[in-house]
C-alpha cells in the first residue's frame, strides 16, 4: 500500500516508551456521564507523566470551560494545545482558554485561515504555525499538515506497543491520517485511534472498505467519537468487536 510522502523531515530521535499515559475526553456528540454535557464538537485532554496537551477546544466556550471543570482538568495545568483544522467546532473554545492560561502554548495549522489568526490576536494569542511534524512536548507530536478539505493534523503518542493517534475531524480522510501518523513517527502500528473519522455521511459499503485498510495498516483498537456517524460505529464493532469502544464526553482511558 501507497503510504503518505511528507515534504517535512521525520522527527525519530524521541524514545517510544510512553509511560504514564492518560486521554479524557472533554467534548463529544455524546456523552459517557450524566453530569457531562454532549454537544457537536470535539476535544480532549492528553496527559503523558505530568505533562498536559489540549487536542481540539469544542464549539461553545462556555460549555467547554465547563466540562474541562468537571473532568478536573485546571486551566493552568495545559502546558500546550493542538488545534487539528480550522473549523469551530474544534478551535472555538481555545479563545476562551487562553486567557485563563497565557503560558500554554497553541498550535495552529499554518493554512489557517486569516480569521482564525485574526481572532487569536484578539485575546493576545499569537499560535504557533505548524506545517511539518513536531514535537509540542516530550513524547507527544504533531503529524503536521495533512492536506484536505481543509487541512488537517493529528495527534501521535508513540508507546512500545505501537502509537496513539487522536484526530479531530479527518477531512482528508482516516486513512490518510494514520498513514500520516505511521510515517511521521516511522512506526507500522497503531495501538488506539481515537476521535473524529468524518463517516457519517459516507455509504456503507465506503464505510467497510475504510475499516479493511485501518485493519490493514494495523490499527488494532478504535474509539470513533463526534463525525464518525452510526453507520460506522456498526462497521467498527463488527470489524473489531471488543476493540471498538464507545466516546463520549466523560470518557477517560488509561494506558502504560
Amino acid at each position: 500500500m501507497r503510504r503518505l510522502t511528507l515534504l517535512a523531515p521525520l522527527l525519530l530521535a524521541a524514545p517510544l516508551l510512553a509511560a504514564g499515559l492518560e486521554i479524557r475526553i472533554i467534548y463529544d456528540n455524546t456523552s459517557a456521564r450524566e453530569d457531562m454535557k454532549e454537544d457537536w464538537g470535539f476535544a480532549a485532554v492528553v496527559t503523558l507523566d505530568g505533562r498536559r496537551v489540549l487536542f481540539d477546544s469544542g464549539t461553545k466556550p462556555e460549555l467547554f470551560l465547563e466540562n474541562l471543570k468537571k473532568m478536573d482538568v485546571p486551566p493552568e495545568s495545559i502546558q500546550a494545545a493542538v488545534i487539528s483544522h480550522e473549523h469551530g467546532d474544534h478551535r472555538n473554545g481555545i479563545y476562551a482558554l487562553y486567557p485563563l492560561n497565557p503560558r500554554m502554548r497553541v498550535h495552529f495549522l499554518e493554512s489557517f485561515p486569516p480569521a482564525a489568526f485574526a481572532e487569536a490576536v484578539s485575546v493576545g494569542l499569537q499560535p504557533r504555525r505548524v506545517n511539518g511534524p513536531e514535537e509540542i512536548v516530550p513524547g507527544i507530536f504533531s503529524t503536521g499538515l495533512v492536506a484536505g478539505s481543509p487541512d488537517e493534523q493529528a495527534l501521535v503518542i508513540p508507546t512500545v506497543k505501537g502509537l496513539v493517534v487522536l484526530t479531530g475531524c479527518s477531512h482528508p480522510g482516516v486513512v490518510k491520517m494514520v498513514e500520516a501518523a505511521e510515517h511521521s513517527r516511522g512506526v507500522n502500528n497503531v495501538r488506539l485511534l481515537l476521535g473524529g473519522f468524518h463517516l457519517y455521511q459516507t455509504p456503507e459499503a465506503s464505510v467497510a472498505g475504510i475499516v479493511a485498510r485501518l485493519q490493514a495498516l494495523l490499527v488494532e483498537r478504535v474509539v470513533p467519537a463526534h463525525c464518525s456517524g452510526a453507520a460506522a460505529m456498526d462497521a467498527f464493532r463488527k470489524a473489531y468487536g471488543a476493540a471498538c469502544e464507545k466516546a463520549g464526553a466523560g470518557r477517560r482511558i488509561e494506558l502504560d
